[in-house]
């Protein structure tokens, strides 16, 4: 019986040891056929040669494996490139990304590999760790367009991604033909277009605005001294603008008289390389020729003084006075005018006395006040500062210069209140309530508003106008018609309570929320609130005195309405007390506490025990109540009992035999 007890223990234990001994002679068979890539190395083949990869008792010898891949273990040594940025916890652990024994069932870069590394897809890889950085051109371009082997599924005895040249030449035809070096990118870039070069040396004759936009060739003409090529082995000095440009102010081409210029070859003087006809002669520069371009002369067109060959010049020679401004310009004034300006203001031609050169244009002139205040009409603010032709329009003398008087605000303002005040002599005016400096604010203030028929008392006295005079149906401000009862601008939070039938209608004379509230605020109401007039129950005894949220209470914390009082609780009894009888005296559904208690005080009674069906006789009279009205216990805690209670002696008294009471 002991040597079966051992048995299975003892053969088990032969078993393993044999096993072990057998794997470890001479057999030394793998966990499963090499990937086809490693199988395909002689030294690998027979799968005998285990030490090549492996280490006894240490797993997959990353030693090894630089062995063979050298280039990725320069990339470690060196800290470069995508093996070279792994932490060194991973250097060694080739395994943990790069499985084999599994046959061609599985690839030798495992799915995760990638993203061991931080790159979520292989596609989406930028070359954060290579020397060639993916921008412009690059960077949409899938990893087979350079990397052909990229999906092979068995990889290239040199690798899928390492090899290849960074030069540009490798993938891209060079059609300079070697005359400029291999680095295509320091001048064409990776950003723009090939033909663009942005990135070119062109510092002496910087390619600014319309030059910026011109091909190459047109400058530099294959086979001649501007060539690149040329350029490269003997740089020539930069070309004028006339080199490459027609010359039209010269005794050639454009026949404008006033325009022709000594040393016409500088261009640069008038024009920018933005564009030939944007000329930018700076009022600066015309200043030189005796004339300063300001304001709506800086912005004339040359041609409009020095012609063009459609136009003669109207002016050539030397620069006219600033004030001789006929010269160039016609007037529409009057002989009049004219001389009294001259006599105003003093300047020849008068012109000057009006319009500046800082005017934006001829009908933006100013009259000074002086000579304005001599029409009858002064000119103050905020007069002062509009135009003439915002007041002086038509062509007629008679529509331009009416002879209007300061105070007709009416005859150039149109009226925004539409008729409103037509009828009311002291508001026929603008002035009565707006200044004549500025048309807001008005200075239509309470003393005014008293006047009305709705003065300005209280919290109304702050509110704005707006508030009250609404922009009606046709844009127009209201103001006469404007109601003054309360409930047109006031929600009525007691919901229509206080206009019900059997409410009084006035109060004191007054309608609507002024029975109660008065204007300074609304809450609390103005003097006592009638409680008996305005909800028919009357509060007496201790009921004067409970504050009125306790039986109408308030909303919840936080709701719009938390601040008012809402509906009552009721008027019975029940409705705020707790009926300490638990229904004893309930009669129907109802508990009327008042047939016995006083409202002054709870403990005040006008209880009759007379009319009860127990009337007390003199004996009875002097006994305290407790002694018949016990308590007993109940879910709700302790209760007197009142009823029901029995009336004959023997449901208190005990009687002994001859019918005397024991107790």
């Amino acid at each position: 019986m002991k040597l079966a007890r051992w048995l299975l223990p003892i053969l088990s234990l032969a078993i393993v040891l044999w096993i072990t001994w057998w794997d470890t002679g001479g057999v030394r068979q793998g966990p499963g056929p090499l990937h086809p890539a490693h199988a395909s190395v002689a030294a690998l083949a027979n799968g005998s040669n285990c030490d090549a990869c492996h280490r006894a008792g240490a797993g997959i010898d990353a030693e090894g494996c630089n062995r063979c891949h050298t280039a990725i273990g320069t990339q470690r040594a060196n800290g470069k490139g995508l093996h070279g940025r792994l932490p060194a916890a991973d250097l060694d652990r080739c395994g943990s990304c790069h499985g084999d024994h599994h046959g061609d069932a599985a690839p030798l870069i495992a799915n995760h590999a990638f993203a061991r590394v931080g790159i979520a897809e292989q596609n989406a890889y930028d070359h954060r760790d290579v020397a060639f950085t993916l921008t412009g051109a690059h960077a949409p371009l899938t990893c087979e367009r350079c990397h052909v082997h990229a999906n092979d599924e068995e990889p290239p005895p040199k690798g899928r991604f390492l090899g290849l040249s960074q030069q540009c030449t490798s993938c891209h035809d060079d059609q300079h033909k070697g005359a400029y070096g291999p680095d295509c990118a320091s001048c064409h870039g990776q950003e723009e277009p090939w033909k663009k070069a942005p990135k070119f040396p062109h510092a002496e004759f910087a390619l600014q605005d319309a030059h910026g936009k011109v091909e190459c060739k047109a400058c530099h003409e294959e086979n001649s001294a501007h060539a690149v090529a040329a350029l490269r082995e003997k740089p020539q000095p930069v070309r004028a603008c006339a080199v490459c440009h027609a010359d039209p102010h010269g005794s050639g081409g454009l026949q404008i008289q006033a325009l022709r210029l000594a040393n016409s070859a500088d261009c640069s003087r008038c024009h920018t390389a933005t564009a030939w006809k944007a000329e930018s002669f700076t009022p600066a520069r015309h200043a030189e020729f005796g004339l300063a371009l300001l304001a709506a002369h800086a912005k004339a067109p040359c041609a409009a003084c020095h012609g063009d060959p459609k136009q003669a010049p109207r002016w050539q020679g030397s620069a006219p006075a600033l004030a001789e401004c006929a010269a160039c310009h016609e007037h529409p004034h009057g002989s009049s005018l004219m001389t009294a300006a001259v006599a105003a203001v003093g300047p020849a031609k008068g012109c000057a006395g009006c319009h500046k050169d800082s005017d934006q244009d001829f009908r933006g002139g100013a009259m000074p006040s002086a000579l304005h205040a001599a029409t009858g009409f002064p000119l103050v603010a905020p007069h002062a500062e509009v135009a003439c032709a915002a007041c002086h329009q038509g062509v007629a003398k008679a529509t331009r210069f009416p002879g209007r008087k300061p105070e007709e605000c009416r005859a150039c303002h149109e009226d925004v209140h539409r008729g409103q005040f037509d009828l009311e002599a002291r508001y026929q005016q603008c002035t009565a309530c707006h200044r004549t400096t500025s048309f807001h604010p008005s200075q239509f203030g309470l003393a005014a508003h008293a006047l009305t028929a709705f003065p300005l008392t209280g919290a109304h006295d702050a509110v704005g106008c707006s508030a009250c005079h609404k922009v009606g149906k046709e844009g127009v401000r209201e103001f006469h018609g404007t109601s003054s009862e309360c409930a047109v601008c006031h929600e009525d939070v007691h919901k229509g309570a206080f206009d019900r039938a059997g409410r009084p209608r006035l109060v004191g004379g007054k309608r609507g929320c002024v029975r109660c509230h008065d204007t300074a605020a609304f809450a609390p109401v103005a003097g006592a609130f009638d409680h008996t007039l305005w909800t028919g129950y009357e509060l007496t005894g201790a009921h004067t005195a409970v504050d009125c949220a306790a039986c109408h209470p308030r909303a919840a914390a936080g709701k719009a309405m938390a601040q008012r009082l809402g509906p009552v609780l009721g008027t019975l009894c029940a409705d705020c007390h707790t009926d300490v009888h638990r229904g004893q005296f309930q009669r129907g559904s109802v508990t009327d506490c008042s047939r016995c208690h006083e409202t002054r005080s709870f403990q005040d009674l006008h209880f009759d025990h007379q009319q009860t069906r127990f009337p007390l006789d003199e004996v009875h009279r002097t006994v305290a109540c407790a002694r018949c009205h016990t308590s007993y216990e109940t879910e709700q805690g302790k209760v007197v009992r009142y009823k029901p209670l029995g009336t004959a002696c023997g449901d208190c008294h005990q009687l002994g035999a001859d019918g005397r009471v024991r107790k």
